[in-house]
């Protein structure tokens, strides 16, 4: 099970400015948090906070229902050097964290890779360079490295940004599978047809946070 998140007083500064006035709130464990506002609110900042990438006044508190778990991030889009001779297989094998044997790789490793391209449905794909990914696919490419590490806390930014219909849904699904096997989500979402739909709880951004649903 994920963590509730709580946060006390939470309030973001940049040279001198409030990017966000204080806010307690509290994010129950186990659901699908939707953050919506309009764009420059500080959604993006709210975020980083919480995953401790930007400085902050006030107090944030992870509270596991044991071992702590494993956080995961997906910003809203990462560009990749064109010419980096990496491939799609070979990005995601530097995040298993494993060593080749004599310079091969395991079976299982390559299995393991198959699998995430499977789930994010980019099977067939692992020979493209990263430069050669389209936005789209880079964003999914993300997430598939992100699913490696089996968090139980995923911060999404944007996650549909740059997807056709068909990769949405299956984005979707794997979000709605995490969130069965008791992650804790925040996701920030523009479309207010899949944040009715698919949002346990829904809050909204702008001159603070307020849940709206």
């Amino acid at each position: 099970m994920g963590p509730d998140i709580e946060m006390d007083q939470l309030s973001l500064q940049l040279n001198g400015v409030t990017i966000l006035p204080p806010i307690t709130a509290r994010l129950k464990a186990g659901q699908l948090h939707v953050i919506t506002g309009p764009n420059g609110a500080g959604k993006s900042s709210l975020m980083k906070a919480l995953l401790g990438l930007l400085p902050h006044s006030g107090d944030i508190r992870r509270h596991w229902p044991g071992k702590p778990g494993k956080v995961a991030y997906v910003p809203q889009q990462t560009a990749f050097e064109p010419s980096l001779p990496v491939t799609v297989q070979e990005f995601l094998l530097s995040s298993l964290n494993r060593r080749a044997f004599f310079g091969r790789r395991r079976k299982q490793d390559l299995q393991r890779v198959a699998e995430l391209l499977q789930q994010v449905g980019m099977e067939g794909k692992e020979h493209l360079r990263l430069g050669q990914l389209s936005g789209g696919e880079r964003q999914r490419l993300l997430f598939a490295q992100a699913l490696e590490q089996q968090a139980l806390f995923w911060c999404l930014d944007e996650p549909m940004t740059g997807l056709d219909q068909q990769a949405q849904e299956i984005i979707t699904a794997a979000i709605q599978q995490l969130r069965q096997q008791g992650a804790t989500l925040l996701v920030i979402q523009h479309d207010p047809a899949w944040t009715e739909q698919h949002a346990d709880c829904i809050w909204k951004v702008e001159d603070g946070l307020r849940r709206s649903a």
